[in-house]
């Protein structure tokens, strides 16, 4: 070997143990990046050897740069965050019916309706007392006020899942055209550099965040492409190019339906309720929120229905036939917690609740309405209306602790896989160190090699003279 190849040899060293430590002291300065994953200087011996010719040139450089990647805990993670993304957004959902229906401090509708009938009791004492017509009808209108209250509450809190699954949907459209946009750049770098690692890393947090919104699933084309499809099989990205997805106002109801922008096809029923935010919203918007709603209307209706029946039976204070005490606006809604109200005529004029049962002006009517309070009236004559109530509510509460720990569950089985993640990926201080301290003796190698070669030279210029 000659000097001049010792110079060579020296040189690629130096050059390679500089790029290590280069890419070592990236590492290091990223240890708390979100996403970034380690990456590691690969060497490989450049040269040959022929013996028979007596000369040799055995040197280093770094083949690649590769990524401390494992691709089966990416994919676990991306398919835990989009149980995590649910479990989250339906925690917080239901968290916020929790509160409209929360009797734990008295004065809401259970408060109210103990005290609507025990007017009537009091009514049925003094049916002739205008204090006590008055007390029914100022009640009778509060407990109408806090149906419609609860129906209106929980009617916001479904078109309040309507505008964030819009601004799901709108980020949902941001993070695929991110990965497309990364595919295309990704796939004009020849990923044997190192130069994609920034850009890898980068789309792997996107795809992160795009699991936690809709349920999907994916798989890496050509050029290291990263291909993303719903459940229904309708691509949301292929290579360089993302496919959107829209509302559009629904023919059955208020809300919007998620469509796909390129067929039009409404996506919904492929949105699992269990994974991604974007299924979870529609589920608490389309099916929860209003079996809640369901069970309320049902309350209001039977109990207008059934006391409008006795009460039509009944004699007012003029000793007329009475009428509907509680009427629906507008005629013929369904939505009777929304929409129940008291009779005009009784709120205009108290004297025109029927409490008697005759023209004799009992207070007999009075006592047949009281008594509705201990019919089993709800759930095809199980329960009363009170106990009804005590359901819905204690159902509201085991869905809210479920969803509670269920979201806690899921987000720590994300948390657990994110550390196994960094016991691969992750930068450890101690280990990027000794990385380094082994690198810099490496290239004081060469750098000494470099000096006895220059020593060497100089000696036989010496000798030359």
């Amino acid at each position: 070997m000659s000097i001049s190849s010792l110079l060579n040899v020296s040189k690629d060293a130096m050059l390679s143990y500089r790029l290590a430590m280069d890419v070592t002291g990236g590492n290091i300065s990223n240890v708390n990046t979100p996403g970034y994953t380690r990456q590691q200087a690969v060497f490989a011996a450049t040269g040959k050897v022929n013996a028979k010719a007596a000369s040799a040139q055995l040197s280093v450089k770094v083949e690649n740069i590769d990524r401390m990647f494992d691709g089966y805990t990416e994919m676990q993670i991306a398919e835990q965050a989009q149980k995590a993304g649910a479990g989250e957004a339906k925690n917080d959902m239901l968290a916020r019916v929790e509160i409209v229906l929360d009797e734990t401090n008295g004065g809401k509708l259970n408060d109210v309706m103990s005290r609507f009938w025990s007017a009537w009791g009091d009514l049925a004492v003094n049916p002739a007392g205008g204090v006590e017509r008055d007390a029914l009808a100022s009640v009778g209108q509060e407990m109408a006020a806090m149906f419609n209250s609860y129906g209106d509450q929980l009617y916001d809190l479904q078109m309040n899942a309507n505008d964030t699954i819009r601004n799901t949907v709108a980020d949902i459209n941001v993070y695929a055209g991110e990965i497309a946009s990364l595919n295309k750049e990704i796939g004009r770098i020849s990923s044997t550099s190192g130069e994609a690692n920034q850009l890898l890393d980068k789309r792997n947090e996107a795809l992160k965040e795009l699991c936690g919104l809709i349920n999907c699933q994916y798989i890496e084309g050509a050029n290291n492409s990263l291909n993303i499809f719903l459940t229904s099989g309708k691509p949301l990205v292929e290579g360089d190019a993302s496919y959107g997805l829209v509302l559009k106002k629904s023919p059955v109801s208020d809300f919007h339906d998620v469509v796909y922008q390129e067929t039009g096809e409404v996506i919904n029923p492929f949105l699992t309720p269990g994974k991604g935010k974007l299924g979870a919203l529609l589920d608490v918007r389309g099916r929860v929120i209003p079996e809640y709603m369901a069970s309320l209307d049902e309350m209001a209706g039977t109990v207008m229905n059934k006391l409008n029946e006795l009460h039509r039976q009944g004699f007012d204070a003029k000793r007329n036939l009475g009428g509907d005490f509680f009427v629906v606006v507008p005629e013929g809604s369904k939505n009777y917690a929304r929409d129940i109200e008291l009779n005009s005529a009784i709120l205009a004029d108290s004297g025109r609740i029927a409490a008697a049962a005759t023209v004799a002006g009992d207070g007999e009517q009075a006592t047949a309405i009281a008594a509705l309070k201990d019919e089993l009236l709800m759930n095809g004559g199980q329960a009363t209306v009170s106990t009804f109530y005590a359901s819905l509510i204690g159902q509201v509460a085991r869905d809210v602790a479920e969803a509670g720990r269920n979201s806690e569950y899921q987000a720590n089985l994300l948390t657990q896989l994110n550390n196994q993640r960094e016991g691969v990926s992750g930068v450890s201080i101690d280990e990027e160190m000794m990385n380094l301290i082994k690198y810099q003796l490496g290239y004081n190698a060469a750098g000494k090699l470099c000096q006895v070669v220059d020593e060497m030279m100089e000696t036989l210029m010496n000798m030359a003279r």
